[in-house]
């Protein structure tokens, strides 16, 4: 006797239950993807203010050495420049790193700017540290 109904079991997931789960998983993912890049964002932020404090404190090592700061005259350096001249280790992920001098050393104004949206920047002078040094320049604040 032929058997046209198998007795065995077929395990497996109908084309309805797939959609369910690729509907769930859309709107998790519209609800974690949005506070995801809020959290990355806020991380560059920090990453900033911290690397900003280190290239001040590094400034402050290199006037108390050389009676001036780093760069010594009114030109702009960039982050390879920083990290040689004041023994630090910046790494621009996501961001980019400048110091401007001005002739003689007496100041200087280093910058972190991030160029992904949302733009802006922070600055650190040599002035003493503060809640207003570091500071915002443009774009959302930290």
């Amino acid at each position: 006797m032929p058997k046209f109904f198998s007795t065995k079991q077929l395990f497996g997931f109908t084309i309805l239950e797939l959609i369910a789960v690729v509907i769930i998983i859309a709107i998790i993912a519209g609800f974690a993807i949005p506070s995801y890049q809020k959290t990355l964002e806020k991380t560059y932020r920090k990453q900033a203010t911290a690397d900003l404090i280190a290239v001040h404190a590094a400034q402050q090592i290199k006037y108390s050495e050389d009676t001036q700061y780093y760069p010594n005259s009114a030109t702009t350096v960039t982050v390879a420049s920083i990290n040689s001249n004041l023994r630090l280790n910046l790494i621009e992920q996501g961001m980019v790193y400048t110091c401007t001098g001005v002739a003689g050393g007496g100041s200087f104004t280093c910058d972190a700017v991030r160029f992904a949206s949302p733009v802006w920047t922070l600055r650190v002078t040599s002035a003493a540290l503060s809640a207003s040094n570091p500071t915002c320049q443009s774009g959302p604040c930290p």
